[in-house]
This record gives C-alpha cells, structure tokens and sequence, in this order.
C-alpha cells in the first residue's frame, strides 16, 4: 500500500479521484467532491490524502483547514473501497490528517448525513459526542466537534 497526499493533481489524476468516490458511495451528496474542490479552487490549496495498491485508489480523505473559520480543520469527504472496508483505512487517513494539523489548527469539525455510513465512523472517534441538526435536504446531520489535542490522546 502507499500511502501519499496529492498535490496539484493533473486532470486525469481529478478524474480518477472523483470516478473512485462516484463507484463506493451511494449518496448524491458525496459526489459533489469533483465540483466542491474545483469551484473552490482546493485542489492545489488543500491536497487530497490517498491510499492506493498500485495505481488504484483504495481510500480518499479530502478536507481544509481554516474555511469555516479560523483555527478549524474540516473533513469533507472520507471515502474506501467497497472492497477494503473496516481495515481502519478511513481511520489511518483520518488521524494522520488530524497528527498533520495539530499546529496550524485547534479544532477539527465533520458532519455527516444520517444516512451514510460515516456517522457510526465519527460516533467512534469522537466517543458519541455530536449534534443533531436538520439540513437543506430535509434529512439530519450530525456534527462533530472537539479538539484536535483531545481526539489525538484518545485514538492514538
């Protein structure tokens, strides 16, 4: 396995990012990646941390720091391999981006829709701590929220 973040990726390099996350989710929302991260402009401002065998894609963890305000790391998508699931790869992603953050931010934040399979990931990490709110879809997130500090002594 390689592990590596994605800096300044070329067009097919986008593609295939967005082709891997359209194949192992199933919800609309997170195949707005490709359009989120170009209209945006994040592609070169915030790279893409990857997991893959070879060349394939095995595990993707796309977020920013310091967009919803100051101080906050934010994940936007964290998606696996149908194939690869409950290895920790989302996890192993997930940590090493907080281990990278630690001194630039002091929070990290995630949402995820009640439907995906996400919120029972996050429920973990942040040992059940999070928000219920109604989004514009009519459906439920939950948010989570805590330290950086904090979620690094209890996961790792």
């Amino acid at each position: 396995m390689i592990y590596e973040y994605c800096y300044e990726p070329s067009q097919t390099d986008k593609m295939k990012m967005m082709e891997f996350i359209y194949k192992n989710t199933d919800s609309f929302i997170m195949n707005t990646f490709g359009y989120l991260w170009e209209s945006r402009g994040w592609w070169e401002k915030f790279p893409v941390q990857l997991i893959k065998i070879n060349s394939d894609i095995i595990s993707l963890h796309a977020y920013t720091k310091n967009t919803k305000a100051p101080g906050i790391m934010k994940t936007y998508y964290v998606v696996t391999h149908k194939a690869f699931r409950g290895q920790g790869l989302a996890k192993k992603l997930t940590i090493q981006s907080i281990k990278d953050s630690q001194y630039d931010c002091e929070t990290y934040f995630v949402n995820s829709e009640e439907n995906s399979p996400g919120v029972e990931f996050y429920k973990k990490l942040f040992n059940d701590k999070y928000v219920m709110t109604k989004n514009e879809f009519d459906t439920l997130d939950y948010n989570f929220q805590a330290p950086i500090k904090q979620l690094l002594l209890e996961n790792v």
